[in-house]
């Protein structure tokens, strides 16, 4: 019995250390991505700067001159998750590309989960200021999507093209997830290692953040680009259909759907997705 329960409060130990880690935050320190990107000879700026007292951490990479391409992670994720874009030679060609951290995750004060609608608050300053003459894209994989929805609508001319990838953006395809609520409860949140908490969190502020979303997509004249795997489970292709529906102004929409991915195609199906982002122009 003894030996059991030192067991047992050795691994609670060993799980609350591995929920605070940084591999489960999902980000380096600026002082190790500063250094892993020149070790690949790329050039990297990273900012800080506070929005309505929130912080937004964010990572620039290329020259104003270009177009710029900016990338909003899912839930959870981080701006090092399109690192690997900014390392690739073809993409710093044609893109200043830009990589935030959203409200609540990385450096953006981590673990205070936001609203979809006040995390856009936060961002879209920083995004006007990043404009210069040259077209502007928002690319949004998952949570990322709406996001990307949200600040197309709140500032119809910012962007040439959003980039919807496997975007979570009709609250009918919504799973229900019951689950989420108990695990949002003190102190079954702590059992959430690193960004899991946060991301819990504000999926639970989604179901309800989608509902409001419903009088933006009339708001958007931009184009709109979907990329979706048809074998995504966790966010419906059917997702297509209703932003199709609903973005009734939208200058155009398409689709690239890619047979046989599932939700993570930003890393599992990279080449094809760089081919489609490369080809924005």
């Amino acid at each position: 019995m003894r030996r059991t329960l030192i067991y047992s409060l050795a691994l609670i130990a060993v799980w609350l250390l591995l929920a605070q880690c940084f591999i489960m935050r999902n980000r380096w320190s600026d002082k190790k991505a500063y250094s892993v990107f020149k070790s690949k000879q790329v050039p990297l700026t990273i900012y800080d700067t506070i929005i309505n007292e929130r912080h937004l951490h964010y990572a620039v990479c290329g020259p104003d001159t270009l177009p710029t391409l900016v990338f909003i992670h899912g839930s959870p994720g981080s701006w090092m998750n399109y690192m690997k874009y900014m390392w690739d030679s073809s993409m710093r060609k044609k893109f200043r590309i830009v990589a935030i951290d959203r409200p609540g995750f990385g450096y953006s004060d981590f673990g205070k989960a936001m609203h979809l609608q006040e995390q856009c608050k936060i961002i879209l300053p920083v995004l006007q200021q990043l404009k210069t003459s040259a077209p502007m894209y928002v690319a949004g994989h998952s949570m990322g999507g709406p996001v990307a929805v949200k600040l197309a609508a709140d500032n119809p001319a910012l962007f040439n093209t959003v980039i919807l990838i496997a975007g979570a953006i009709d609250i009918n395809q919504e799973a229900k997830e019951t689950w989420r609520k108990i695990m949002n409860v003190r102190p079954m949140y702590w059992a959430l290692p690193g960004a899991f908490g946060p991301s819990n969190t504000e999926l639970l502020y989604l179901k309800n953040d989608l509902l409001p979303l419903q009088e933006d997509f009339k708001k958007i004249t931009c184009n709109i680009l979907f990329v979706h795997g048809d074998e995504d489970t966790w966010v419906p292709i059917k997702n297509i259909a209703y932003g199709t529906k609903m973005m009734v102004n939208a200058k155009s929409i398409t689709a690239d759907t890619l047979h046989g991915a599932d939700h993570q195609i930003p890393w599992k199906r990279m080449d094809e997705l760089k081919q489609i982002l490369l080809g924005l122009y």
